[in-house]
């Protein structure tokens, strides 16, 4: 058989959810780099005029009317950080050259008498000396200084965009960019996580409500508050839930009407045997008659525990319970050549529950070992009351139960290769009645050498009782 691939909603919403955060970051992050190479000349030409205004704004007049300009040190550290300025100064009033730095910058400007002093921002061709292909910026702007007048003049820088835009990207916009849009892409995620496990929590919840359906609780069914999206699988499920439990209830109507049924002809069959003139062939058809009688009594048994119905419970001796069967069965066991023993306390070990039912699992614990002990062995009843457990333990001395049965020993109609004779129904009887009661029924091997049944309920006044 091909293994089948399980497949995550939560997982695949997930990675849905990370490939479109990633794919939202790296769009706006091209949008972000497209802007910034697109609007790259507004920048360079700001950049170019600040710096223009930096060197301006150390020029003065002198007494004889000429103008000088010598840089103070803060605006030669803010110079010191353009690679590759050069700087060429003009008073338009004398046409003298006031800066050229370094020298023959003026010569490379792509000026005439005529050029406006206000040109946008250009890209020229690297002067004489710097290496082929290496572009330049450049930008003539006039700046009018307090007590000097208007002075023209022309910046040029290596084009830092142009060159190499991946390095550029690399250095540039990266680091700027990541911190902005990695916690942004945290908080996406973050957000996209708690999202995809609040949506499924409904889901997880009508699992676990759905795993507490059996055919002990057959009336238990999904909550329909629900999202939209969910209610039609859970409405599905809950009608395939009415009609198990309909299921449940016709098979349970069945087996109680047979039995019912098979009560009459049995007791008319009873009643014939008497005369028979074949004594022999007679007790021989009345014992398959009390076997059959008794199969019936199960069945019924069964039918009355799958019901479900509220049983009336009160406080039961589990001593007197116990010592009834053993005093019903004992004439059994002696006819059989068997022994039947009882050993509890002297003062009654009371539990909450329903007498009738605990009398019916106590019969089919101590006939069950009775069936299965040889001849000339004993079977012992023992009754114990703890603080926090009341035991009824029935040992023989039979072959007892193999590890693997002891998985099944407790299901319906199921009958060991080893241990068989019965309907299988008598051991998981005590098993219903048990979980009925807050209790539980175990098998293990007996100190006698057979099996020891323990039958475990909570003792009086326990919750798990009620």
């Amino acid at each position: 058989m091909k293994a089948t691939r399980t497949i995550s909603i939560s997982n695949r919403l997930l990675r849905n959810f990370l490939l479109l955060a990633g794919l939202s970051v790296v769009g706006l992050t091209a949008l972000y780099v497209y802007w910034l190479w697109d609007a790259r000349d507004v920048f360079a030409d700001d950049e170019l005029g600040d710096i223009a205004t930096i060197v301006a704004r150390d020029a003065r007049r002198l007494p004889d009317g000429a103008i000088e300009l010598k840089f103070t040190d803060r605006t030669r550290r803010e110079l010191a950080t353009v690679e590759g300025l050069r700087i060429f100064v003009l008073d338009p009033r004398t046409g003298r050259t006031i800066m050229d730095s370094p020298s023959g910058t003026g010569a490379l400007l792509p000026i005439a008498p005529s050029t406006a002093w206000r040109l946008p921002y250009m890209v020229v061709d690297a002067p004489p000396g710097v290496p082929s292909g290496t572009r330049h910026e450049l930008a003539l702007v006039t700046r009018e200084v307090r007590g000097v007048g208007p002075l023209r003049v022309a910046v040029m820088r290596p084009e830092p965009l142009h060159d190499d835009i991946g390095h550029w990207i690399l250095t540039s916009v990266f680091p700027e960019v990541l911190p902005v849009i990695m916690p942004i892409f945290v908080i996406i995620m973050a957000i996209a996580l708690w999202t995809v496990r609040s949506s499924l929590r409904p889901v997880t919840r009508a699992a676990e409500q759905a795993n507490l359906v059996d055919a002990s609780r057959p009336e238990t069914r999904l909550e329909t508050a629900v999202p939209a999206e969910i209610r039609p699988l859970v409405d599905a499920v809950n009608k395939a839930f009415d009609r198990l439990a309909l299921g449940f209830a016709e098979q349970r109507r069945f087996t109680a009407n047979a039995a019912h049924e098979l009560r009459t002809p049995l007791a008319v069959l009873r009643a014939r045997l008497d005369t028979l003139e074949d004594r022999g062939m007679a007790d021989a058809i009345r014992a398959d008659v009390e076997r059959m009688s008794r199969i019936i009594e199960q069945l019924l048994a069964v039918s009355r525990l799958d019901s479900r119905l509220p049983i009336a419970k009160d406080q039961v001796d589990l001593t007197e319970v116990a010592g009834d069967v053993v005093a019903r069965l004992a004439p059994l066991a002696v006819a059989a050549g068997k022994q039947l023993s009882l050993q509890a306390p002297d003062t009654p070990v009371r539990v909450t529950g329903n007498a009738e039912m605990l009398a019916a699992a106590a019969r089919n614990l101590v006939e069950n070992a009775l069936r299965y002990t040889p001849c000339g062995q004993s079977v012992n009843v023992v009754v114990e009351g703890e603080a926090d457990d009341v035991r009824l333990e029935v040992h023989d001395a039979g072959p007892g139960v193999s590890a693997d049965a002891q998985g099944h020993i407790f299901e319906r109609f199921w009958r060991g290769q080893d241990r068989g004779g019965g309907a299988g129904l008598g051991l998981a009887i005590v098993h219903e009645v048990a979980v009925q009661h807050g209790g539980r029924v175990e098998v293990a091997r007996s100190a006698m050498g057979g099996a020891l049944f323990r039958l475990s309920l909570p003792p009086l006044g326990s919750p798990a009782a009620e």
